[in-house]
């Protein structure tokens, strides 16, 4: 799939995030194999991003409709120094199911880790080579990650903006 994103300053946002949202999409998911066999029967109150390929059935209410609205601009700030936005459409013009936004949200990160990878002037050390430090250490590429590789995050929650008929997605993350 093709699309844009866009490099911002969190000046250029209309909103602080933190701010009080219009509205709050929960994300809910059931514990995979390992969490099972790790004594987790308990559903979770996040999702994590590595379990969207190919275990998206984990997510809970995958086809409820959470957003009514044709379109919404994402933006991801955690890990990045500069944050990202991109512009969705909803794939039936009208709004949007959870399972469709965490698609979105997955495939705007694999991309912004990608750009990442492609724009840094070294590569990121591999797990094994961090010795004691499992975080990845910052980057320098146009987003700038800090601390996280991909498969470290989840998401919590949506946090939905409307502003001057603009509605903006943040995301709450765990990681």
């Amino acid at each position: 799939m093709t699309f844009e994103l866009t490099l911002l300053t969190r000046a250029d946002l209309p909103f602080q995030p933190g701010e009080t949202a219009h509205d709050t999409i929960d994300i809910t998911s059931h514990p995979g194999t390992d969490a099972i066999a790790d004594g987790q029967t308990e559903p979770f109150d996040w999702m994590d991003l590595r379990c969207m390929h190919p275990a998206f059935e984990q997510l809970i209410a995958a086809d409820e409709v959470v957003l009514d609205a044709g379109q919404a601009t994402l933006v991801l700030d955690y890990p990045f120094e500069r944050p990202v936005a991109r512009e969705l459409h909803a794939a039936n013009g009208r709004a949007f199911s959870r399972g469709e936004l965490m698609k979105r949200i997955d495939e705007t990160y694999r991309r912004t880790y990608r750009l990442e990878t492609e724009s840094q002037s070294a590569p990121t050390p591999d797990v094994g080579e961090r010795g004691q430090l499992l975080n990845r250490p910052p980057s320098d590429g146009v987003v700038g990650i800090l601390g996280h590789d991909y498969g470290d995050l989840g998401v919590s929650s949506i946090k939905v903006y409307q502003i001057d008929g603009v509605v903006w997605l943040m995301l709450d993350m765990v990681s």
